[in-house]
């Protein structure tokens, strides 16, 4: 599992003339890439390393450029596939990243970046950036146009927490439920909605005609927008990650596959229900949830789309099949007489599945 930490630092002209000759070398990759139709990292190195070498700067730079330009491609690949409108890449931005090299003098406290022929740029390091660091490995450094430093780091892997069960996680607009058959967790998001309507209702209250300032105006708040529902998504991830530690529990996602297509225009849904619902960052919740279980050692399981099938419909004592009230959202079984609400039910079926899931991975390593 690997973190990054940041730091706002001055960049001097040899630092800048350094991420102009990395973002050309980029470029020039990428028009390599194209020209030859390739996008694999060792093709592109063999088409491209020797042009390369009219560049006069340190030798794994070069690597780390064709590694860009690698996944710009590869990006740019994936997006044909998916019948996506796609422009000609090229990276826009100077910047340096480099996994070789560098060096961190924990004497003075500063990172040291080789530019060549023997010389360095010394960055001095805040006391943040110094106890994250201190006593985990670094990977790599990246430096933007901006004047951000980044500095990914890790830690062992020895540390998996051996865990006693596993619990299903059920996404919603409004709330994430977590839990199993013993004990489950509603966490509530309708401050999330509020935010979205409150967002919406700024738009619609712009009568400027100007698209270009339209379209600042439009970034600025979405903008504003993502960082509050992130902050909430934050806390909500941290807290049931801290639950699962002190449990010693794993967890489990159901695998949402093309969730958007149901909310695409021309479904016959109206315009504020299809941007309500496309604002859903069912996507975040769970990237921030797994980022900081991997992190702390928690077994992390997803299910696929067609094992996690009618979760919020089917009975968890007999598995039939029922229907669920619309506006109570309770699940009732004529057959067991179970009544509970739909939510719940849907997060103890998938913590059932990634429970089953989690001991046949367990007792085929065994065998192994």
């Amino acid at each position: 599992m690997i973190k990054t930490v940041n730091q706002q630092i001055i960049i001097s002209q040899a630092i800048l003339d350094l991420m102009t000759k990395f973002r050309n070398m980029v470029n020039d990759c990428i028009r390599i890439g194209l020209q030859n139709n390739v996008t694999s990292l060792k093709t592109l190195s063999t088409k491209s390393y020797r042009y390369l070498g009219r560049y006069d700067i340190v030798a794994y730079y070069k690597i780390h450029a064709i590694s860009r330009a690698s996944g710009i491609l590869q990006n740019r690949k994936k997006s044909i596939k998916r019948g996506f409108k796609i422009k000609h890449p090229y990276l826009k931005n100077d910047m340096i990243i480099s996994c070789y090299g560098f060096k961190i003098d924990w004497n003075y406290e500063i990172l040291r970046i080789p530019l060549g022929g023997r010389s360095y740029f010394d960055i001095k390091l805040n006391n943040f950036v110094l106890k994250t660091i201190s006593t985990l490995k670094v990977h790599s450094f990246c430096i933007s146009a901006l004047g951000r430093l980044s500095i990914s780091y890790s830690k062992p892997l020895n540390e998996q927490i051996e865990c006693t069960s596993i619990v299903g996680v059920d996404r919603n607009l409004g709330n994430v439920t977590v839990g199993n058959i013993d004990k489950t967790t509603r966490y509530d998001l309708q401050k999330c909605i509020e935010i979205i309507d409150n967002t919406k209702s700024i738009y619609k209250s712009f009568n400027r005609n100007d698209n270009w300032i339209r379209k600042k105006i439009y970034v600025k708040y979405g903008n504003r927008r993502k960082n509050r529902v992130n902050q909430i998504l934050h806390k909500v991830s941290k807290n049931i990650v801290n639950e699962l530690k002190e449990n010693k529990q794993g967890i489990a996602f159901e695998k949402l596959t093309f969730i958007r297509r149901l909310y695409q225009k021309g479904n016959g849904q109206g315009n504020n229900y299809r941007g309500k619902m496309n604002a859903w960052s069912f996507a975040e919740i769970k990237r921030q949830i797994k980022c900081k279980a991997e992190w702390e050692g928690i077994k992390v399981i997803e299910i696929s789309s067609k094992d996690t099938r009618y979760t919020s419909s089917l009975c968890h004592k007999c598995g039939k099949r029922t229907l669920y009230d619309k506006l109570t959202r309770l699940m009732s079984c004529d057959d067991c007489h179970l009544v509970i609400d739909r939510d719940v039910l849907a997060a103890i079926n998938i913590a059932k599945k990634g429970d089953d899931a989690f001991h046949r991975s367990k007792c085929l390593s065994g065998e192994a």
